[in-house]
């Protein structure tokens, strides 16, 4: 079945991160933190989003020859079908005093760490709107939001503020130890009513690779994450993120088959969307 990614579901959800043990890791857990990082771990990272035309190689946005001088995208780009590209720094800082009581978190402050980001944002059709209307056109700026997370020998779990709770469960984010084979539920929508879930994400590790991104060349544990919606029944894979210890997430890559709804036309658009997030730079600290 064609695969549907559903965007307005996904966005309306800001996740926080609670974390616990590791009961089916067979190594012993420890107290460090192995794919996230403390107070201080800082990370950049390039972001590519590319619209082809659905099941082709071809690029869905068509450039005028008349701009293809104006646009700030070389011709190789533009055939590849890059839309945006992301440049943003993320860092781990202890939680914003107002954001733990609006989310009325159960545990201690000191329990919690607090992830944000920000950078610039390249958009193709917000430049070609502006060259076309004669406008000027500026990167926008970008923010990744402001996710909590809690580290307890090193795991990290999702959490979730009370009033959702029951339809947002926490499971585990990335687990203190990866080894080949093992797999648990990454994200879980459940119906509240009668326990049964309606949207799970499988995490699976399915070996380790060696990826080259701007930081350099790592080997790292590759994992695979697959979605399966219960009604109606269908599933998609959302691609592959490669994590190394001590350092975190490398890379994260999806190739997918796409129906999005754009809210300017009111229509919906069936795409091949290709997305790349690679390490540019990082500061781990345990």
């Amino acid at each position: 079945m064609k695969h549907i990614k559903l965007f307005l579901l996904l966005s309306m959800i800001v996740p926080i991160f609670y974390s616990c043990s590791d009961g089916n890791n067979p190594v012993s857990p420890i107290s460090t933190n192995n794919y996230f990082g403390g107070i201080g771990t800082e990370r950049t990272y390039k972001e590519t989003d590319s619209w082809l035309q659905a099941n082709s190689n071809l690029p869905y946005f068509n450039v005028p020859d008349s701009l293809l001088s104006e646009v700030s995208l070389n011709a190789a780009q533009l055939q590849s079908g890059i839309v945006s590209i992301i440049n943003y720094t993320e860092f781990v800082k202890p939680i914003d005093d107002e954001f733990y009581i609006s989310w009325k978190l159960s545990l201690p402050r000191e329990n919690y760490l607090e992830i944000e980001g920000s950078g610039k944002e390249y958009n193709l059709a917000k430049e070609l709107d502006s060259l076309q209307h004669n406008k000027s056109y500026s990167k926008g700026n970008y923010r990744i939001g402001q996710d909590i997370f809690r580290i307890t020998n090193g795991a990290i779990m999702t959490v979730n503020p009370s009033d959702i709770q029951a339809n947002f469960p926490s499971v585990p984010l990335i687990k203190n130890r990866l080894y080949i084979n093992d797999s648990w539920v990454r994200y879980r929508f459940i119906d509240s009513t009668t326990d049964n879930p309606i949207v799970e994400t499988i995490a699976n590790v399915v070996g380790k690779e060696n990826i080259v991104v701007a930081a350099g060349t790592f080997n790292a544990f590759k994992v695979k994450l697959t979605t399966y919606h219960y009604n109606p029944d269908y599933s998609f894979e959302e691609g592959y993120e490669y994590y190394v210890s001590g350092v975190g997430l490398v890379l994260k890559e999806s190739d997918m088959d796409v129906y999005q709804w754009n809210s300017s036309t009111n229509a919906t658009i069936h795409i091949r969307q290709i997305i790349r997030k690679e390490l540019v730079t990082y500061n781990f600290v345990q």
